[in-house]
């Protein structure tokens, strides 16, 4: 901090710099995945060949040899000992994995499929549904004040209009 050197920050990266790091980064990721599939692959080959194939004597007396005596044996260049490999191959085999997870490697992630919105219960058609009885209530209401209340013409016409609008065809009194 004394000197001012910027040694702990992070790098920065014009935008085709990113754009190319990106790009190698998903080439590592993509020869990532298809290394493990292919060695998944390969692992489930051998074990499956060793379920079928049967032992035979020979074998059994090398394996047996081989855990009692590993040094014994010769190696061959860089690999390991047989009971490395078969104490490996055991190991494997108590952990041994479907192809479950080989596919969720695989896959990109599924879209959510969308919850269909249930608006209620069911659909009520207004036909079916007789009018309520304060409507039919309140249009009686409404002649009884008519022929009680003495009104010029104009109000006369606006309030059988009213009840016309009121009782025609379409709205709620209609009885079809």
């Amino acid at each position: 901090m004394t000197d001012g050197s910027d040694l702990e920050a992070p790098e920065e990266f014009t935008a085709a710099q990113g754009i190319e790091e990106d790009e190698k980064i998903r080439k590592i990721q993509r020869e990532n995945l298809t290394r493990v599939a292919h060695e998944n692959k390969e692992r489930r080959r051998q074990w499956a060949l060793r379920k079928t194939r049967p032992k035979s004597k020979k074998n059994v007396d090398l394996e047996a040899a081989a855990t009692e005596n590993p040094e014994e044996l010769p190696n061959i260049g860089e690999l390991l000992p047989s009971n490395i490999v078969e104490i490996l191959a055991a190991r494997e085999k108590k952990t041994f994995s479907s192809d479950s997870e080989e596919e969720a490697l695989k896959e990109k992630p599924k879209k959510r499929k969308k919850k269909l919105r249930n608006s209620g219960p069911e659909t009520i058609l207004l036909n079916k549904i007789p009018p309520p009885q304060c409507l039919e209530s309140s249009l009686e209401f409404l002649k009884k004040r008519k022929m009680q209340v003495s009104r010029s013409s104009a109000i006369l016409k606006n309030a059988d209009q009213a009840l016309r609008l009121i009782s025609s065809k379409g709205n709620l009194l209609s009885k079809n």
